[in-house]
């Protein structure tokens, strides 16, 4: 079983789902990522053949579009589908890899009055769906309306669901390495102490009696990962950690972790992570906020 699947299926996750439709009026669905999807999914239209099969292809096409950039910028996107109703699509990241998204909508930003129900006769006109207004106007009539204010919202909590799915899929790649692979658990052996963490890959194979390449090789066949890649994870997590103390900087959480760049440790916190050290940190602001006032107090 993928590790997508396990995670959206999850009851946690399921939970969580419900809870957010109810909280917004959106339905929530997750889409995984398009490159490892056999098919299209359904729930991912508007209402289901709403503007017909033609449609359906260009919803689809927009969609794709839209899980590309957000996934190349690693961020949060908004856009149309082909009646002009909003969509935000968040891409989740686990070991830097795109696995699925977020997919909250559709739903207006205001009425379909005459100005925009001319653009919307006009925009199907042009797509050759002409015939099919009656049914876009009624999916218009039926999605809700999201204000500014509470766009900002939904986003935030897309982001942290978001955020929580890397988690835990990253606790699960992990998990199933760890089970799998003899070689991972000699090597974490030997990372157990600080100042093994900075052993070089030539310096770990000798301690296994091993080839740096034969190492290399054997530790990507057991594990799915890099060994490079591996270790930035750990460090990943570590730095994470260190970021919930309010009394440490970022820079200071990166070095105590085990990065030598600072450049570096940004760029990959956010191929790991999904956003910035800094982000990562304001999204944790209320527990980092408690502390911060225990400590004074």
């Amino acid at each position: 079983m993928d590790i997508w699947h396990q995670l959206t299926t999850s009851e946690a996750v399921r939970r969580q789902q419900v809870a957010f439709a109810c909280a917004t009026g959106l339905p929530l669905t997750f889409l995984p990522a398009s490159e490892g999807a056999d098919t299209p999914v359904p729930s991912a239209f508007c209402v289901d053949g709403c503007v017909g099969p033609r449609g359906s292809r260009l919803c689809q096409c927009t969609l794709q579009s839209a899980e590309q950039s957000a996934s190349q910028k690693c961020e949060s996107t908004q856009f149309e589908c082909p009646i002009g109703l909003s969509k935000v699509l968040v891409p989740v990241l686990i070991s830097g890899r795109h696995m699925g998204s977020l997919l909250a909508g559709p739903f207006r930003v205001g009425p379909l009055n005459g100005d925009r129900r001319r653009r919307l006769v006009r925009r199907l006109k042009a797509k050759g769906l002409e015939a099919r207004t009656n049914a876009a106007t009624a999916s218009w009539n039926t999605s809700p309306t999201v204000t500014r204010e509470k766009l900002r919202a939904i986003e935030t909590l897309l982001e942290m669901f978001a955020q929580y799915l890397a988690e835990c899929g990253q606790r699960l790649l992990l998990q199933e390495a760890e089970q799998q692979s003899p070689l991972l658990q000699k090597v974490e052996a030997q990372l157990g102490g600080r100042s093994d963490q900075a052993l070089t890959v030539r310096e770990l194979a000798e301690r296994l009696h091993l080839s740096p390449c034969y190492f290399c090789k054997l530790f990507r066949r057991q594990t799915g990962f890099t060994f490079t890649a591996y270790r930035t994870q750990l460090r990943i997590e570590t730095a994470k950690r260190l970021l919930l103390d309010p009394n440490r900087r970022v820079s200071e959480a990166a070095y105590e972790a085990g990065f030598e760049s600072i450049p570096y440790f940004n760029r990959a916190f956010r191929r790991y992570v999904g956003c910035s050290p800094s982000e990562f940190r304001a999204r944790q602001g209320p527990s980092i906020e408690d502390k911060r006032l225990s400590n004074r107090a």
